[in-house]
């Protein structure tokens, strides 16, 4: 009864798989019709661990291009291995004794890989000064040292509501300015913050022997998109990165919980004085979802940006950020069977080394970038609705519309709980939800011929989501890319139907970002209140429904029994709190 087929690529172990991808750009009016395209090469993964459930792999790069990844394993704890091929082959397995290495390094041109980590009060000291733990590597990877940084945030607060370790390095690169400084992200509370996060700068210049606070980057104690599902918690887990350009970007979560349903996404500031001051927050376009994101710039001004939860992803920009495409999916399993917490480094001037778990376990991906020039920027974008016959279906309505990364729904399980004992487990992975079309949204439509064939015309490269309605199917929705080498695309539709709704309050104004459980099935409303439900098979007599926005104080919980007719009929009404 419920869709849960997606058309993702599985990235298997121990195959070779070469991913072309192509990404628009369009050149000077001259040249209106050239268009620079991506191509991106993920090589063969190397194998490191049979762990899933693991948040603790990393992988740093020295200044001559060796690389280490370093990974948990059941039985002997921490170990690394090292590449001198940028990730293609690695050594033997070295135990790696204190433990933890984490994400925050940088290979430092006048040598030495530093790596920083938790920070904690210095013992008698004054409450603006911390220190932090530190390891230096050689070039090699063979030796390290390990030592304490002096750490110096004014009005900084230690004791948190969620921890006693902040504000930490986290997640994301250390950046090296020409001049050999060195800005490093951190976040937490200041005196005065409360319980919303502060993403802030820290500057170096010795190394990494000291640090001082440069500037915060973003804080807000209101949510800046309260529409969206999710617990806002400010913004923390920074990752920066020095662009092309000269400016930094840096990449936030504002994700408060980590319930399934509960997810937001990622958000953007850009500085202009490396790091003093930044542009206001915008959330990442299309949303990238939802965590510990690390950013990496290559030589050819590609941007690059590793995210996850659900899953492991990894996305590219060619305009500083400001808007992403092309996303390689690893995996799409939901949290708690990965972490989503994971790591990427610049390896080469066009290559990198992801590692990161899947299905089978924890891995390390080579990839390479190259940006290349084509003389066509549009394309024919056309495929084929079928149904479970391989019958054609005439008729059909096909919608193209802007891309859509984030996947947000899915099955709940009927009586197991995740391991907070607060929401149901997911039941295999989460997809990209089902949105109907509407004539308001202004998207491009076809109708299917005789041999249910559709074609768009003049579509520019890039990345869509196509949606394709029949009377008498289960509808059904996939992200597509339009590219001069593209297959055309093939559905096959089941016998169902489309289910529209609509959650409002008691004064009946919508309710965006509520989650919405019909028979199990979790989905959630958009801007205006509607919610869409891709049924398949013969629907019940009735529907048992859930509609709830849990972080949100005015509304309680709305439960009950309806039938399909009564859903589209009246709108979900989620009372106010008493």
């Amino acid at each position: 009864m419920y869709r849960t087929k997606s058309n993702r690529r599985a990235f298997l172990p121990g195959a070779a798989i070469f991913v072309s991808i192509t990404a628009f750009v369009l050149t000077a009016a001259g040249a209106a019709e050239e268009t620079e395209v991506l191509q991106i090469t993920v090589g063969e993964p190397t194998f490191l661990s049979p762990m899933r459930y693991q948040n603790s792999a990393g992988v740093a790069a020295s200044r001559t291009g060796t690389v280490a990844v370093f990974y948990p394993t059941p039985s002997s704890g921490m170990q690394y291995r090292i590449s001198h091929d940028s990730g293609r082959t690695w050594g033997e397995a070295r135990d790696f004794t204190p433990g933890y290495v984490g994400p925050m390094t940088v290979g430092r041109r006048d040598g030495g890989v530093l790596v920083m980590l938790s920070t904690s009060p210095v013992e008698g000291g004054e409450p603006d000064q911390m220190e932090a733990k530190r390891i230096v590597f050689s070039d090699d990877f063979l030796t390290y040292e390990e030592g304490i940084s002096a750490v110096s945030i004014p009005n900084v607060v230690m004791h948190t509501k969620w921890a006693r370790f902040w504000p930490p390095f986290c997640v994301g690169k250390i950046v090296q300015l020409e001049n050999g400084d060195l800005l490093g992200s951190m976040y937490g509370n200041l005196r005065g913050d409360e319980n919303w996060y502060r993403t802030m700068v820290l500057r170096s210049t010795d190394e990494g022997l000291s640090w001082n606070y440069q500037g915060s980057v973003a804080f807000s104690k209101d949510d800046p998109d309260p529409e969206l599902a999710g617990a806002y918690c400010g913004y923390c887990e920074p990752s920066l990165a020095l662009l092309s350009n000269g400016q930094l970007l840096c990449i936030m979560r504002t994700q408060g919980a980590q319930f399934a349903g509960e997810y937001r996404p990622l958000y953007q500031c850009w500085s202009d004085d490396l790091g003093k001051t930044w542009t206001e927050p915008v959330v990442s376009k299309p949303y990238l979802m939802n965590i510990a994101p690390t950013l990496a710039v290559l030589d050819n001004g590609v941007v690059v940006c590793r995210h996850g939860r659900p899953g492991f992803h990894i996305a590219f920009s060619l305009d500083q950020g400001h808007t992403w495409q092309d996303r390689i999916r690893f995996s799409d399993l939901p949290e708690p069977v990965i972490t989503g917490q994971f790591d990427l480094v610049k390896v080469g001037p066009n290559s990198l080394v992801a590692v990161g778990s899947d299905a089978a376990g924890t891995q390390a991906w080579p990839i390479t970038v190259e940006r290349k020039k084509v003389a066509q920027s549009h394309v024919a974008l056309e495929g084929q609705v079928l149904d479970p016959n391989g019958e054609p279906i005439a008729g059909a309505t096909v919608e193209r519309s802007p891309s859509r990364y984030y996947l947000d729904a899915w099955l709940e399980h009927a009586t197991k709980l995740d391991p907070w004992n607060a929401t149901p487990m997911t039941v295999d992975s989460p997809v990209l939800s089902y949105r109907s079309i509407r004539t308001e949204n202004g998207h491009s439509t076809v109708q299917t011929d005789a041999e249910g064939r559709f074609r768009f015309e003049q579509v520019k490269i890039g990345d869509y989501v196509l949606t394709v309605e029949a009377d008498g199917y289960a509808p059904q929705s996939e992200n597509t890319k339009a590219r001069p080498d593209s297959e055309p695309q093939q559905f096959e539709l089941k016998p169902g139907q489309t289910v529209r709704g609509r959650v409002v309050d008691d004064t009946g104004q919508p309710v965006p970002g509520a989650c919405v459980v019909l028979n199990l099935w979790h989905v959630h409303t958009d801007g205006n209140g509607n919610f869409d439900w891709s049924l398949e098979g013969p629907p019940s007599g009735t529907v048992e429904v859930r509609a709830y926005k849990r972080y949100d104080g005015r509304y309680q919980e709305f439960k009950g029994t309806t039938t399909i007719a009564q859903l589209e009929s009246q709108p979900i009404t989620i009372p106010g709190q008493r």
